[in-house]
Order: C-alpha cells, then sequence, then structure tokens
C-alpha cells in the first residue's frame, strides 16, 4: 500500500514538472538564504516593532489603572481592552479585570478573566474565582 502512495506521489510530481535533471523534487529553486547585513535588520525591525507595542501598552495600562483609581470600572475595562491588544499582558490586570466585572454584576466576564489569571500564574485569583461563583449564585 505504502509503495502505491509513494508511486502516486512520485507520479504525480513527475506530471507537473517539478523533478530537477537529477531525479530529485525541488521545492523552491528561487530559495537564497538571508545575508548578515539582512538578518539584522530585520531582528532591529522586530525589535522596534516590540518595543512599541510594550509603549502602547504602558500607556494604556497606565489609562486603565488611572480609571480604576477614581472607579470608573467600565473606562478601567476599555482601556485594559487597547493595552491587552497588543500582545503584551500583566498577570494582575486580568484579577483587576474580574474585580471590575464583578462590581458590574457581570459575573461571566468576571469568572473568565479570573481563569485567565490563575492560567499565567496570578494565584490570589483563585479564592476571587470561588467568591465570585458564589456571588453569582446569589445575584440569580
Amino acid at each position: 500500500m505504502k509503495r502505491i502512495l509513494i508511486m502516486a506521489l512520485l507520479l504525480g510530481a513527475m506530471s507537473m514538472g517539478s523533478f530537477a535533471q537529477n531525479g530529485g523534487i525541488v521545492i523552491n529553486s528561487k530559495f537564497r538564504p538571508l545575508s548578515y547585513e539582512q538578518l539584522e535588520m530585520h531582528a532591529q525591525a522586530e525589535y522596534a516593532r516590540q518595543m512599541q507595542n510594550k509603549e502602547g501598552f504602558e500607556y494604556y495600562k497606565a489609562e486603565a489603572y488611572k480609571r480604576l483609581q477614581v472607579l470608573d470600572y467600565e473606562g478601567f475595562i476599555y482601556y485594559s481592552d487597547y493595552a491587552l491588544k497588543y500582545g503584551w499582558y500583566n498577570d494582575k490586570m486580568y484579577y483587576d479585570r474580574g474585580q471590575a466585572y464583578e462590581k458590574l454584576h457581570k459575573y461571566r466576564k468576571a469568572k473568565k478573566e479570573y481563569k485567565k489569571a490563575i492560567k499565567v500564574g496570578y494565584y490570589p485569583a483563585i479564592q476571587a474565582l470561588e467568591k465570585c461563583k458564589e456571588n453569582h449564585k446569589r445575584w440569580r
């Protein structure tokens, strides 16, 4: 059975003209490795992109926590959403988002945020999750 499959693949490849003169399969004949200078430029561009993302995250994180200090829970969630879209995260931010959702009586969303906090290693969220489940039962 294996021989039949291999023969079918080889015949299909031959019919498409993808065999080189030496009888091997050519995957990408235009491949050229990057030079050291090109690799360095790519690395510098990636570093700049990462730093720009971190700056954006830090800006929106600061805005979110300003809203939390004045007990504007919806504002905190709004700005923390933007912060998290930058690809960076803060484990305590997930916990605080859970607290904010709980204050707004959005218990299902609060539980999701607590679980995210636990997943990234913020273990005080375990007790908060249990308490949130109890509050959700009472609220219904």
